[in-house]
């Protein structure tokens, strides 16, 4: 059995599944159906990342699965790799697989994976079928201040509709 240990401006739905080793970070949203599941090393989530349901963040390697601040894991999302840094949104059904990691101010597009063991440099898009990649130019400003009104909506809303994890 693990420990687990939630900030205390963390919000964390009951209807979650957590297990082993794992840190969620301040600010920090696991929504209702999401799973965090450390298997053989710890998983630490840093500050203000959004947890969307049914996402599953899953760490079978034996050193810690990292994931950085300002994270956004939406929908049926898998994160099954070593980690990311900060900034980077995985859309819908995507996946960070094996032991990839991403860097920072990156994009998983909709259904798109990475490879198994790939390093994804910072400011990465990986988009489209079949799969491309670009490097965004764009300083990733759009994702900063909509991240920062989607948690301010989210910590107002979400306890009243859900019942919340107590902060440890």
């Amino acid at each position: 059995m693990g420990r687990l240990k939630i900030a205390p401006q963390a919000l964390v739905c009951k209807n979650t599944t957590i297990e082993g080793d794992v840190q969620i970070g301040n600010g920090t949203v696991v929504h209702v159906g999401a799973s965090i599941l450390a298997r053989k090393g710890p998983i630490i989530i840093g500050s203000n990342n959004i947890i969307c349901e049914r996402a599953t963040i899953i760490n079978n390697h034996s050193a810690p699965l990292t994931i950085g601040d300002e994270n956004l894991i939406e929908t049926d999302v898998l994160v099954a790799g070593r980690g990311m840094g900060h900034r980077n949104v995985v859309q819908v059904r995507g996946k960070v697989a094996g032991s990839s990691t991403l860097g920072n101010n990156c994009v998983v597009g909709a259904t798109c994976t990475t490879d198994p063991d790939e390093n994804v440099p910072d400011n990465t898009v990986l988009f489209g079928s079949p799969q491309s990649r670009r490097t965004r130019a764009d300083g990733n400003t759009d994702h900063i201040s909509t991240h920062k009104k989607h948690l301010e909506y989210i910590h107002e809303m979400l306890p009243r509709y859900n019942h919340i994890v107590e902060a440890e």
